[in-house]
């Protein structure tokens, strides 16, 4: 999407215009180069180009970005060092000259044209290479913001509490799911909330695999493809009873990468109680940062036990409750959380005074998170299925009587880097920058 409207500006801008070039820079030269506005310098340590307003397609002020020779000859978009259809490069990082710099550099309409001094590092071909980067390419890559967008990093998440889920909660038809466009609805309300609901999908066995596998291969475990969730004599698992079960995360407790995403479809629904619960563990956060920093505080530095030691598995690992990662680019959230009283092990906490700030932090978010008034909760009926991120929206189930009716639910699992992958190929397509 930005490229084609970067396309359109730069031919609406520069092609109608002749342009000069930089030729034979020395390694200490700065020459402009103008082109309608468009300025390029050259130094002994990178290439800067100076946009327009006219050229930049997030309509900031005219800005100047700056691109090393290291980083543009090792991003070459050319076939000999970017594979023409799998778009894997051809060379290692490690292969560029540190001392190398541009021979000649040249603007044209479509983009720039660098001819370099040397060739790479451990390669036998001694020719000089040529390079070239198309305008979209370059505008990708020329602002932090630019940067954001293209990877749709910008987006940003909505908190909700009981009040703005039951007004906002709408069910989105299987029928409109099974359209791309309907489909990036799907995906981007499961971004907006963490949460997103299906209605009017058959109730088959094998329906909730299908519906994930439009986003993206499922995530097997111990469970396998799917898993069914009902009441169990002699049951391995609180979630195959018929008992209260309270706010929690799935496979987070003992898996390295837990899965990301979480589908329940409701294949029969008949008994006395049994309702779906739902919390926004970002907004318990929010208010617990807000309200009660040190706890906060303490949550993102303690590690909390998961383990599963039953039925011939012996699983484990540590974690903080309250993970903030917004510096790490990629992520969808900028943040998670790991909060799964029933399947936590016993603390590795040696110090007194440490455990008692871990348990007072830990109660004040459990006190956060059991507020009925950030709970949603309703009764999931057959044919309706539910789509949450598992390490942001808490689930949970209010108990129910088995020898009323029949309650089954099949359920599977999605990685989040799956989710993120289609999201941004549609978002390309359906996405309108507000």
């Amino acid at each position: 999407m930005l490229a084609r409207h970067y396309s359109k500006l730069v031919k609406s801008s520069l092609i109608h215009k002749p342009l000069r070039c930089l030729t034979t820079v020395s390694s200490q030269q700065v020459v402009p180069l103008e082109a309608n506005g468009t300025e390029v310098h050259v130094d002994s340590s990178s290439v800067k180009i100076q946009w327009p307003k006219a050229s930049n397609i997030a309509q900031e002020a005219p800005h100047t970005s700056t691109y090393s020779h290291l980083w543009l000859r090792d991003n070459c978009q050319c076939p000999e060092c970017l594979h023409p259809t799998n778009r894997q490069k051809l060379h290692s990082s490690a292969d560029v000259p540190l001392d190398i710099v541009p021979k000649q550099t040249t603007l044209t309409n479509d983009g720039l044209e660098i001819t370099w001094n040397k060739s790479l590092r451990h390669h036998a071909d001694s020719k000089i290479h040529k390079s070239f980067y198309p305008a979209s390419f370059l505008s990708q890559y020329s602002s932090p913001t630019l940067r954001q967008q293209f990877r749709f990093n910008n987006l940003k998440f909505i908190t909700w509490d009981r009040e703005l889920m039951e007004a906002e909660n709408k069910f989105i038809s299987y029928e409109e799911y099974n359209t791309e466009q309907g489909l990036y609805k799907t995906l981007k309300q499961l971004f907006d909330y963490g949460i997103v609901f299906l209605k009017d999908v058959p109730t088959h066995d094998s329906k909730v695999t299908e519906v994930a596998e439009k986003i993206g291969n499922v995530r097997e475990s111990f469970y396998g493809r799917d898993f069914d969730v009902k009441s169990v004599a002699k049951s391995k698992n609180i979630a195959y009873t018929s008992l209260y079960l309270g706010f929690h995360m799935d496979l987070l407790r003992y898996y390295e990468a837990p899965p990301g995403l979480q589908l329940l479809h409701s294949l029969k629904n008949s008994v006395t109680g049994g309702s779906s619960i739902f919390v926004d563990s970002f907004k318990a956060v929010e208010i617990m940062k807000a309200e009660h920093f040190d706890d906060y505080t303490a949550l993102k530095e303690i590690p909390v036990t998961f383990h599963y030691v039953n039925d011939g598995h012996h699983m484990y690992y540590r974690r903080p409750t309250i993970v903030d990662d917004k510096a790490q680019e990629g992520g969808s959230w900028g943040m998670h959380v790991n909060y799964a009283p029933p399947f936590q092990g016993p603390l590795d906490i040696d110090d007194p005074l440490e455990a008692t700030r871990f348990y007072k932090a830990f109660q004040t978010f459990a006190d956060i998170v059991e507020d009925r008034n950030l709970r949603f909760e309703l009764t999931l009926q057959p044919g309706q299925l539910v789509i949450f991120a598992n390490r942001r929206v808490l689930h949970g189930r209010t108990a129910f009587d088995p020898t009323s009716g029949d309650r089954h639910l099949k359920g599977t699992y999605l990685e989040l880097d799956l989710f993120k992958d289609k999201l941004r190929v549609l978002a390309e397509k359906y996405h309108t920058a507000t």
